[in-house]
């Protein structure tokens, strides 16, 4: 009999027995009870054909195995792990980063346009200030991740900025350390700066493909007030300053206060931009700009991401919020957002 429930050892999983022992399934679909419930009976189902063959004295077929089922299962909706920092009676060990990192999927996710830029700012604060703290396995997997991003980003041609500043400052860390944090092994130190200038001479090499005049619509073409509630929409200012800069026309809108006091307003509090604010004037007499770039030195922009992982409070799961976990209590489950930094707060990083 397989065991089909919420097993204490961990949420919402289902164990079904094969040749080689009993293996763990997991659901693909949160809404359905049981997810993987129709590969325990396509093994039932065979092994009934198979009693029904032997007692005929027919050829009885190999049992089916999940093993293989499993692995694919796994690749695809392993998004969630349990957390846990202490040894108890039911769990011996503890997570650590370079695992939380290899089960959350995080190389499958660079792949997924509303996890891209978590995983980018993941990589931005360990490659930048906590690259001498990980292990060796850990930096071999955040450097495999590296270059998935730089691939997607090349076959893509976007995000090529922000990108180039991510591999500059990973150089910038391996040679400020040197060996010494990757076990004293200067072959290895070698191998990895290699692998960054490789990546980063193929960022250099990328040409960015004309649109051919087709005689479609482009953003010129539009209305001045369709491009400022464009504009008005762009959380980057650095996007605003590329357009700004891309032809005379748009320089002018590089320069509307509004959207600058909306970019003050979406990433800053009211404190923060009164900070800078010293005076009671009217919004048009403000400079929203000076005012913005003086609170994004001082406070840094607001992080908004599209999917991040959130710690469920029942049952202590790190999990993606689009993708979700089988909760022990899914009445009363309450789950808090992970930012990166958090992220790296709950493994004392």
């Amino acid at each position: 009999m397989p065991f089909l429930g919420q097993d204490w050892r961990s949420p919402g999983c289902v164990w079904v027995r094969t040749c080689s022992g009993w293996e763990r399934l997991l659901r693909q679909d949160p809404s359905r009870e049981f997810g993987e419930t129709e590969s325990f009976h396509r093994i039932e189902e065979q092994n009934q054909r198979n009693n029904e063959k032997h007692q005929d004295g027919e050829t009885v077929d190999n049992m089916p195995t999940c093993g293989a089922h499993c692995e694919s299962t796994l690749g695809e909706c392993y998004h969630w792990v349990y957390y846990s920092r202490d040894s108890t009676r039911e769990c011996h060990g503890y997570l650590t980063l370079g695992e939380a990192v290899r089960k959350l999927d995080f190389s499958n996710a660079v792949e997924d346009t509303k996890r891209f830029r978590y995983v980018c700012r993941l990589l931005h604060l360990l490659l930048g200030e906590k690259m001498t703290e990980l292990a060796g396995s850990a930096q071999k997997n955040l450097f495999s991740i590296l270059e998935k991003i730089v691939n997607r980003v090349i076959e893509s041609q976007t995000d090529i900025g922000p990108i180039h500043e991510l591999l500059t400052m990973a150089a910038k860390s391996l040679w400020e350390e040197r060996w010494h944090h990757i076990g004293y092994s200067k072959t290895l130190w070698i191998q990895r700066m290699e692998a960054l200038l490789r990546m980063k001479g193929n960022l250099n090499n990328i040409r960015i493909k004309e649109r051919s005049d087709d005689g479609k619509m482009v953003l010129t073409d539009l209305p001045n007030e369709v491009i400022r509630e464009i504009l008005h929409r762009v959380a980057d200012h650095r996007d605003i300053f590329s357009l700004a800069a891309s032809n005379r026309g748009m320089s002018e809108f590089g320069r509307d206060w509004r959207m600058w006091k909306n970019l003050c307003e979406y990433h800053f509090t009211e404190d923060q931009i009164k900070t800078f604010l010293k005076e009671d004037k009217e919004d048009k007499d403000v400079p929203w700009q000076e005012i913005y770039l003086r609170c994004y030195r001082r406070f840094g922009p607001r992080e908004v991401f599209t999917d991040m992982l959130q710690l469920c409070c029942s049952c202590k799961v790190l999990f993606w919020k689009d993708t979700g976990h089988p909760c022990l209590d899914p009445a009363n489950a309450v789950s808090l957002p992970i930012t990166p930094k958090d992220f790296l707060k709950l493994f004392e990083m």
